[in-house]
């Protein structure tokens, strides 16, 4: 009889911002209600979606900053975090020697990292952990769109795993033949969507078939639906889990954008499945709670909604939607704080300094309403 071992995953996490400077004893303290949770699991995975350590120029100078002090690594010491992915967007916003280092103080800390490196070959190099008598195998990709926008490693240069689909599912067969589970965490899909992109679906249902056991998505940042599938568990987005306000950039979550779920998945080699599943909050400076029942069964009617037509045309449709009405909401908000409430002579002037990140960014907006997503 197989011994199954109990994960908990969860979603995006950052620990400087508004949490910069905070102890981490009044830190644990903040976070306290979701420790029983940890505590139960064997082994417990999260994003690391920061960069570690303030030092280094960033890569993209025009983008947010999202940053963290080393220290603040204890926190995930506390919660018993036993792996990381530092594939994403934001692990490299110091540069690729700032992440580089950042790895090698996680590694320190006893916290294994995937899905980044020296090189592709390593980034997307397999972590192999053991408990309760199986080798899981954990890899991690983050996509290049401009969705997201990882930095992403080359045969010579440092950055993140890509993520490209074919080189995603030889990984996961290569790992197959030498562990007992297979684990894959991608960076993925496009921001307050809470409809996964159809690409997405059909890629993590591929992952499931080709032999992982669960595939945990990042990114969007808000909570997408979880998915039993075959013999094996697809959660699309975690949502944000302890990702605080970085105020001096304007950067705030608020509302569905400040609501993750914890789940926890019971592997074993025959496949995985959902044995828990906790919508959690965490307000700007890091107060985390369970939700209440009121708040937790909407969550979990919104989810089955949009779960029911994963796959299908009309999940295609529900995806194009959600990005329309998304990209519409977006520039009406640019054009009223822009031009409008500055006057259309100031507000016209101001529209043309955006910079160069912003138009095209209103660009892609025009050309995603338009094609309803691309994808």
């Amino acid at each position: 009889m197989s011994t199954s071992v109990r994960l908990l995953l969860a979603g995006d996490t950052a620990l400087g911002g508004s949490l910069h400077g905070v102890r981490v004893e009044e830190l644990t303290r903040r976070t306290e209600s979701v420790r029983p949770l940890f505590a139960e699991a064997d082994l417990r995975f999260l994003s690391l979606d920061c960069a570690i350590g303030r030092v280094g120029d960033p890569v993209f100078p025009e983008e947010y900053l999202i940053d963290c002090e080393v220290d603040a690594l204890n926190l995930l010491r506390e919660w018993g975090v036993n792996v990381v992915s530092l594939a994403n967007n934001h692990s490299t916003d110091h540069g690729l020697t700032a992440m580089l280092t950042g790895r090698e103080h996680l590694r320190k800390a006893c916290i294994e990292v995937i899905g980044a490196g020296e090189n592709a070959e390593e980034a997307s190099a397999c972590c192999v952990t053991e408990s309760g008598g199986l080798r899981l195998g954990w890899i991690g990709f983050a996509s290049s769109h401009p969705w997201v926008g990882a930095v992403t490693a080359t045969q010579n240069d440092a950055g993140v795993a890509a993520l490209d689909p074919q080189c995603v599912l030889r990984a996961v067969e290569t790992a197959k033949r030498s562990v007992d589970v297979v684990i894959v965490s991608l960076h993925w899909g496009k921001e307050y969507i809470p409809v996964p992109p159809p690409d997405n679906v059909r890629l993590a249902r591929a992952l499931i078939e080709a032999g992982a056991h669960v595939v945990v998505g990042h990114h969007p940042h808000v909570i997408q639906p979880i998915e039993s599938y075959q013999r094996g568990v697809i959660c699309y987005s975690l949502g944000n889990f302890l990702f605080p306000d970085y105020p001096d950039q304007g950067l705030r979550f608020r509302g569905v954008a400040s609501e993750s779920l914890l789940v926890s998945v019971d592997v074993e080699p025959d496949g995985a499945v959902v044995a828990a599943v906790t919508p959690v909050h965490a307000d700007g400076d890091g107060h985390l709670r369970v939700l209440p029942e009121a708040r937790r069964q909407q969550i979990e009617t919104e989810l089955a909604q949009v779960a029911a037509d994963l796959g299908t045309t009309a999940g295609e449709q529900a995806w194009h939607r959600a990005v329309r009405r998304f990209e519409i909401s977006r520039l009406r908000r640019v054009i009223r704080e822009e031009v409008l409430d500055a006057g259309f002579r100031d507000g016209t002037s101001r529209l043309l300094r955006l910079g160069r990140k912003n138009l095209k960014s209103l660009g892609r907006s025009l050309g995603e309403i338009i094609g309803g997503g691309q994808r």
